[in-house]
């Protein structure tokens, strides 16, 4: 039977090359799809991962504060503590390289405590390390990168601060943990404090436990020890963290991908039912000479299994070509949107190409499923007669038209039931509707096909025809109305969330001009202006009053977000777009809550808003809950005397100047530019601020547009497909027509119409779901997983080119199975296999 089999393969391949070639691109393409977005989703958290285990791999815990810093008092505590071996220091802040669009993690720390530097090359001089100032060790990768040798100096800046390092050595952090960041730079604690921050503050201290001693006790006596001033986490805690902030990323674009696979599956279901009765005689006579059903079964799903095999084959390269090609998108997401490493290098384990071919071989498997049982359960004289799928699949339609509306109703009533108590729900109810779209479309196909008159043979005579034909048409034109509603789905909901933050950045970024530092974006706290450069922006004749900004990362038990201060009694009107609730009370010590924390930690107006403080809880009452597209992280802002009240006093930030009524803003930028062209700031206009938040939010979508039109491509390809293999079923229905008469072109155009008929059955059937599909993204998937609410916006005009588009393709996909069609010739009636 193996002999026949391999036998056989050959044969079909060579009378069935075209039918392979699409059907293994399908596989192919739907297995790279999952393969590359997984290995972004791997890497995304390896980059987190790998640094940690750079910085911290031979601890056992890690000890942060509450508040954004750890005083230095505390770490003869944590030595002094009982089952604490040893433990050390480490000052850690992102700095700017620069003009500040390349940022190095600075780590200070103390080279006369265990910590695990792996130096490269010569022997450090300790000496000169701890007295040359601005000696730093960087990675051998970045050293390349940046082309530094041993003495270079080059300038970092961390808010308005200043400082030159020079290389004194080399530190291969990634030989110890290759995913980690090259641009780590390492160099003694007491000068990163002096130099870029501020003497006495530690970012974090990690612990080595002696041996013998629980995990869980010592946890227990540096929480009493150190009390409300610092959280104590094991490594997989950290890493937990991470994992949790990036889940509804990774989640989103696993689900994205696993669509591409399920359009690729279409594609396997086709080409098998292809299979079926190209070869039901070969099948018939295998049995009436002694196969099994079991034998003959097995034949079928052997064929398919090699499809799968050959597609996994292909996909994993593509996949892992697509995941290199698209890290600088994913780490821009990373990057601006959860503030963690960006991926420098991809690292694939090897269990993972085992996982990925066991996707894609089920996917195949999957896909060939119905045709191989349908084809068990027929006997020996079913299998020699000619049998007609058409008669088979037109009896079940309204029954599979029946199965399609209960799952319809089963998404609804999934999304009444659940509403916000279980995240998932929203996924759950986008793949209820996915699958129902197969099941409606042959009655939908057989319904419509019947209702379009017929005048001449040509392509109104292919569009009647697709009601004739449902064992192939419904399945390319369900394949193409599942890629249609993800793309009609995404498309509404990325128009829709760029128009809402669009209308957002219009309605709270009011100010003329605003200043930062080339290191807030990562460093945020950090990123300190100084007041001398406050000042000097602030006596420039054209600023009529300012906006301040303090900001730094708090912890509102146990969830960490974004607080902010500012100046309530500037007279700023519209200052924050709110949901609910009034900005009013924030001047006497409430607190503004934005609308993904508030969703997240289940806060509300009225209540109350616990934050971890220097000595302790700290409660402050909700006045209002505003929208919020800056961070999934979450936001709250109070106000400055607040803030300094309860946590003491801090530098500001960021600041926005409000110009006199008549002053160009653009001319005030270039002047203050050339006024502070010695201090390391970023000075953007109104209009260039707003520019460059919609290019970050471009970015961050950039990834969802090429899983879109790689399901688009597969489900094209299925267009073409199914129109050979009617071409290739139908060949004595065609010599028949030609045998009465019809000519060459007519054929032509009879499939033509057939090919823009799946692609309009498709655009439309897709479309209606695709509204449905983009509000179960909007309504449910982005509140339930980031908090975020979106104004509904229908890109009418962007859809319709899409769909013009879409229509293109199926035509052009049709031109070559048309061509193979029409040359069928009147000589095709002696044969007997119909």
């Amino acid at each position: 039977m193996i002999r026949y089999f391999l036998r056989a393969a050959r044969a079909q391949l060579r009378g069935g090359r075209t039918l392979f070639l699409l059907s293994l691109s399908g596989v192919a393409l739907g297995v790279a799809s999952v393969v590359g977005i997984q290995i972004l989703n791997l890497n995304a958290l390896g980059a987190f991962r790998g640094t940690m285990e750079a910085v911290s791999g031979n601890a056992d815990l890690t000890i942060v504060g509450t508040m954004p810093t750890l005083p230095e008092s505390l770490y003869p505590d944590v030595l002094a503590t009982e089952g604490v071996e040893a433990a050390w220091p480490l000052y850690r802040v992102d700095v700017a390289l620069e003009d500040g669009s390349v940022f190095l993690e600075l780590l200070g720390v103390d080279f006369f405590t265990p910590l695990d530097v792996p130096w490269e090359g010569p022997e450090v001089d300790f000496s000169e390390a701890l007295s040359r100032p601005g000696w730093v060790a960087v990675t051998p990768e970045l050293a390349r990168e940046r082309g530094f040798q041993a003495g270079d100096r080059f300038t970092v800046s961390l808010g308005t601060k200043k400082a030159e390092l020079f290389v004194g050595a080399l530190s291969n952090f990634l030989e110890a943990s290759p995913l980690a960041t090259p641009r780590l730079v390492v160099m003694d604690i007491a000068q990163a404090q002096s130099l870029l921050g501020r003497p006495g503050e530690l970012h974090q201290i990690d612990v080595k436990l002696r041996a013998g001693f629980s995990r869980g006790d010592v946890i227990a006596r540096l929480r009493a020890r150190l009390g409300e001033r610092a959280l104590v986490e094991t490594p997989e805690q950290r890493e937990q963290q991470a994992a949790d902030l990036l889940s509804a990323f990774r989640l989103n674009l696993t689900a994205l991908s696993l669509i591409s696979l399920f359009v690729g599956g279409f594609l396997v279901y086709s080409s098998t039912e292809a299979s079926l009765v190209r070869r039901r005689r070969e099948f018939g006579l295998l049995r009436s000479l002694g196969a099994t059903h079991r034998q003959v079964f097995y034949l079928l799903a052997g064929d398919v299994l090699v499809l799968g095999a050959m597609g996994v084959g292909l996909g994993l390269p593509f996949g892992y070509l697509l995941a290199r090609g698209s890290v600088s998108r994913v780490s821009a997401t990373l990057s601006n949107l959860y503030l963690l490493e960006e991926i420098h290098r991809l690292q694939v384990p090897p269990w993972f190409f085992a996982l990925a071919a066991g996707v894609g071989l089920a996917g195949a498997a999957l896909g060939a499923l119905l045709p191989a049982l349908e084809l068990g359960r027929k006997d020996t004289r079913a299998l020699l007669a000619a049998f007609d799928l058409h008669e088979r699949v037109g009896r079940r339609a309204p029954w599979l038209f029946a199965s399609g509306a209960v799952l319809l109703m089963a998404a609804g009533s999934f999304y009444f039931l659940t509403k916000d108590r279980w995240r998932p729900a929203g996924f759950a109810e986008a793949f209820l509707l996915i699958g129902a779209i197969p099941l409606l479309t042959p009655f939908l196909v057989q319904l419509t096909a019947d209702k379009v008159p017929v005048r001449t043979f040509g392509i109104r005579y292919g569009l009647k025809g697709l009601g004739k034909q449902l064992q192939t048409t419904p399945v390319a034109i369900a394949a193409l109305a599942v890629a249609v509603s993800m793309v009609v789905g995404v498309t509404t909901m990325v128009s829709s969330f760029r128009e809402t933050l669009s209308v957002w950045i219009g309605s709270t970024i009011r100010a003329d001009v605003y200043v930062s530092t080339p290191s807030f974006r990562r460093a945020r706290r950090e990123a300190i202006l100084e007041s001398a450069v406050i000042e000097r922006l602030t006596r420039h004749p054209a600023v009529e009053r300012i906006d301040r900004l303090r900001q730094f990362f708090a912890y509102s038990e146990g969830r960490r977000f974004s607080l902010a201060g500012i100046d309530m009694a500037v007279p700023i009107e519209d200052r924050f777009a709110l949901l609910e609730g009034d900005a009013a009370g924030v001047g006497e010590g409430a607190v503004l809550v934005g609308e993904p924390l508030a969703r997240k930690a289940g806060l509300a107006v009225g209540r109350g808003l616990v934050v971890a403080g220097p000595s302790g809880p700290l409660a402050f009452p909700i006045a209002g809950i505003y929208y919020d597209y800056s961070s999934e992280l979450g936001s709250a802002f109070m106000d400055l005397k607040t803030m300094e009240r309860s946590f003491g006093p801090g530098p500001l930030n960021s600041i926005a100047l409000y110009l006199v009524p008549g002053a160009d803003a653009e001319a005030v930028v270039d002047d203050l530019k050339r006024t502070l062209a010695d201090v390391p700031i970023a000075i953007r206009s109104n209009r260039r601020l707003r520019e460059e938040a919609m290019s970050m939010f471009e970015q961050t979508f950039a990834i969802t547009r090429l899983l879109r039109h790689m399901s688009l491509v597969i489900a094209v390809c299925g267009v073409a497909l199914s129109l050979i293999v009617l071409a290739r079923e139908r060949a004595a229905e065609l010599a028949l027509y030609r045998a009465l008469g019809a000519r060459r072109s007519q054929i032509f155009r009879v499939y033509l119409g057939k090919g823009m008929g799946i692609g309009l059955g498709g655009i439309v059937l897709g479309t209606l779901a695709g509204i449905l599909f983009a509000l179960v993204l909007i309504y449910v998937v982005n509140r339930s997983f980031f908090g975020w609410t979106i104004a509904v916006h229908w890109p009418v005009g962007l859809l319709a080119r899409q769909s013009a588009a879409i229509v293109l393709a199926a035509a052009l996909a049709s031109l070559y199975p048309a061509w193979v069609a029409s040359g069928t010739p009147a000589t095709e009636l002696r044969r007997e296999d119909l």
